[in-house]
């Protein structure tokens, strides 16, 4: 293990499980209603909302985190990242927390973590932001949101 400084994190409870996102990169939660389901879509991807006139893919992340159960769909984070967006579930923001000592590397067999905290008694995982979006991005391959659906015409 490898001490580390987080100065700050938002702390987020994903079913049983924390995680940790760094501040730049969580933007805002929002309730979501009926996400849109995306036919074919990996299981990680719920569906496509919208969120203040913007088409955000939504994520249920409780398999990355050890959860078997999927979450209930009342919460998102949105998280943004160079540019890009994306809603997680989320049960419950419980907050930012500053002035992080005890954070250490670990090697985790998921490499979309970059540190652990402890914190009131608990596991945060710190998600990697960078490694997070590319890894969600990989779930979206199938679906290309940046060119325009080609149709056929019919004779």
């Amino acid at each position: 293990m490898i001490n580390t400084t987080i100065a700050q994190v938002w702390v987020l409870r994903v079913g049983s499980a924390f995680v940790g996102l760094e501040p730049r990169a969580f933007k805002e939660v929002f309730e979501v209603r009926r996400p849109t389901r995306v036919p074919l879509a990996p299981a990680l991807l719920v569906g496509l909302v919208s969120n203040q006139g913007t088409i955000l893919p939504i994520f249920d992340l409780s398999t990355l985190v050890g959860n078997t159960q999927p979450l209930p769909q009342s919460l998102a984070g949105l998280v943004e990242y160079q540019g890009q967006n994306m809603a997680l579930l989320v049960d419950e923001v419980v907050g930012l927390r500053s002035n992080l000592g005890g954070a250490w590397k670990s090697d985790h067999p998921n490499p979309v973590f970059v540190a652990n905290l402890e914190l009131d008694g608990r596991t945060v995982q710190v998600f990697d932001t960078p490694r997070l979006m590319e890894h969600l991005t990989a779930q979206m391959g199938f679906i290309t949101l940046d060119r325009p659906i080609e149709t056929t015409a019919s004779a």
